[in-house]
Formats: C-alpha cells, structure tokens, sequence
C-alpha cells in the first residue's frame, strides 16, 4: 500500500509542478510580451503552492527525506535511538491526527460558501489539503511504527557499536 501511496504522490506532484512551470511561464509572458497580466495565474500557483506542500511533506516524510537533526542522538545505544524514534513518531502521529486532521477539517468546513477571488472556486477546495495531508501523514507513521515495533520485537543491541568494532566484526 505505502508503495502504491508513494507513486500516487510522485505522479501527483510532477503534474503539480508542471502545471507550476507553465503558470509561472503564462503569468511573465502575459505580464512582460502581452502587457496584460494574466488574472488567474496568480492566485492558481499561490493554491498550487500550498497543495504541492501538504502532499510532499507526507511524501518525503514516507521516503524519510525528510530534515532531521541527530547531533543528540548520535551518542545513543540502538536501542535508544529505536525508544526516541519510536517516540518521535507517537508525537507525529498525534499532531497529524489533532492538528492536520481534526484542525483542518475545521478550517475546511469554516470555509464552506466562500469562493476564491480570481478562479471562482470554493475555497473548501483549497483548504482540503490539509486534512489529506494529515490522514497520508497518519498512514506513513502507522507504517513506520509497526516497522519500528517488529525491530523492538527483534530485539536490538542495548549498547552502541562502534564504526571500528562493526567493520573488525564485518558488520
């Protein structure tokens, strides 16, 4: 399933692109040749924008692509570093489902019966991502997790392995 997902949002976000490329190509060739600014491309890449964000955060997140900063956690035992992602990922999964889900939902329907400016469109419409981006957000967390879980039932090391004691043992 994540697999399917991920060329779903891949696809996804490649048309999301390109449609930015050829907007933002119309918006300075109406602007600059024509002397006329287009009226619609402006606010369709600003909602574009925020779009192609809501869905390639779960994306990268997915790809775990994501930014992280390990200085801390460098210096943990394996079976540290599995406790803080493992806790990590129950904090992510807490803000997709209260803050993306439950939040935009109700940014959503507060929208209802507003209609953008320039494209005419209801405003549900743009807002919608939000919450989308929460439940992708909830799928990729439950998958990592249940990862993270079949590792912990693995059982992993207790102590740090060195990089030197790892290559001597041919790890």
């Amino acid at each position: 399933m994540i697999k399917i997902l991920n060329k779903i949002l891949e696809i996804l976000l490649g048309v999301v692109v390109a449609v930015m490329v050829a907007g933002c190509f119309w918006q300075v060739f109406t602007r600059f040749i024509l002397n006329s600014p287009s009226k619609y491309t402006e606010e369709l890449l600003r909602y574009l924008l925020i779009w192609m964000t809501m869905l390639g955060v779960p994306y990268a997140y997915g790809k775990d692509s994501h930014l992280s900063i390990n200085l801390v956690t460098r210096s943990f035992s394996e079976r540290g570093m599995l406790m803080t992602k493992i806790g990590i990922e129950i904090l992510i999964l807490i803000l997709s489902v209260f803050v993306m889900i439950g939040g935009g939902w109700i940014v959503t329907m507060n929208s209802s019966g507003q209609i953008s400016p320039a494209l005419h469109m209801p405003m549900e419409l743009y807002y919608l991502c939000v919450p989308m981006g929460g439940v992708m957000m909830v799928i990729y967390c439950v998958n990592r997790l249940y990862g993270f879980a079949k590792q912990w039932t693995a059982g992993v090391p207790t102590e740090k392995v060195s990089e030197n004691q790892g290559q001597k043992e041919g790890k």
